[in-house]
């Protein structure tokens, strides 16, 4: 983050200035293509939501297994696309559904939205209830993750079990953004310099940077496909408001306390090498509800379910369908 605001006051006092600014933005949002829509299998649909529709794909039937719920995480270029390497497979066992957030993927991105963790918890309740069905499996990752606990333990009725990568929330990600945060934000969602920011921070080359250094542990899981999806996807229409609601703490959610009171079985994974979400915060989650269980991916960072597909998918399989035959 230092980094790029270092490189965004640069670009100003260089004397980039805002009408260059302006038009360079104009130029990137017209060049920009549309992200891939042919990952995932399935037939895909909209739930029209309060706040917009959500966009999702469903396949499979998984009678009479309860549904089966990918939830993606929060970061720019965030989609379902994430779990192209499960949807499918899984789809012969379950009935399964993944959905993009508000904000996120082919979902509405409108900039009125008032994006805070309490609307995606309410997002993914109301999908469960009125799409999928309850009780749900749900797969999920990083925030996502930290909303499904929340979900689980607000409403549990409409979770059965749960296998969660790295969630948020048991650590640093537990605060509510203060004024300087708030600041922040406003500065993220002004037409030319904040957008020209998120362009920045949005680039092919940061992309495929971060992608290297923090989401994927096997560099030849960064693709020019899936640096092509991130970018692409990052530069929708709209992209940038849940992302400046992000960078400025309003997505921050605390699931320590929730996480202690699930009684749902819950399967924490976690890549060996994660950086951003260290595999030492699971300890702190198990000593919280100690009914949850941890597997740990080696030569692994951020993204176990592309990172190591098979084994993740056969996760998934055994403890939901475990878990359906023993109830």
């Amino acid at each position: 983050m230092g980094k790029l605001a270092n490189l965004w006051k640069t670009m100003i006092a260089g004397g980039a200035g805002v009408a260059a600014l302006a038009a360079m933005n104009a130029n990137i949002r017209k060049n920009a293509i549309d992200p891939d829509d042919s990952a995932l299998g399935g037939e895909a649909r909209f739930f029209d939501w309060k706040y917009g529709r959500i966009f999702y794909k469903t396949a499979g039937t998984g009678h009479p297994s309860p549904p089966l719920v990918f939830i993606h995480g929060v970061g720019a270029g965030s989609s379902s696309f994430m779990w192209r390497k499960n949807f499918d497979v899984l789809a012969r066992d379950f009935r399964v559904y993944a959905f993009d957030l508000l904000g996120f993927g082919f979902s509405d991105k409108p900039s009125t939205a008032p994006y805070s963790a309490d609307l995606y918890v309410e997002l993914i309740t109301d999908f469960i209830r009125e799409v999928a069905g309850y009780p749900a499996n749900i797969a999920a990752s990083s925030l996502g993750a930290a909303y499904t606990i929340r979900v689980a333990d607000e409403h549990p009725e409409l979770v059965k079990s749960m296998v969660l990568n790295a969630p948020t929330g048991a650590d640093k990600l537990n605060t509510r953004p203060g004024m300087s945060g708030a600041a922040f934000y406003g500065l993220l969602q002004s037409p030319v310099l904040g957008t020209s920011f998120y362009n920045v921070m949005a680039s092919e080359r940061s992309i495929r940077d971060y992608s290297r250094k923090h989401l994927f542990y096997d560099h030849r899981r960064v693709t020019n496909r899936v640096v092509a999806n991130f970018y692409a996807t990052s530069h929708q229409q709209g992209a940038q408001h849940a992302i400046a609601a992000f960078l400025s703490g309003y997505l921050n959610t605390d699931t320590r306390a929730a996480f202690s009171r699930l009684t749902q079985r819950v399967m924490l994974v976690w890549g060996k090498q994660d950086q951003t979400t260290p595999v030492a915060q699971a300890v702190a989650l198990l000593e919280a509800n100690p009914r949850a269980s941890l597997e740990v991916f080696d030569y692994c960072r951020m993204m176990p379910e592309q990172e190591h597909p098979d084994k993740f998918n056969t996760l998934v399989r055994d403890a939901f369908l475990a878990r359906s035959a023993a109830t």
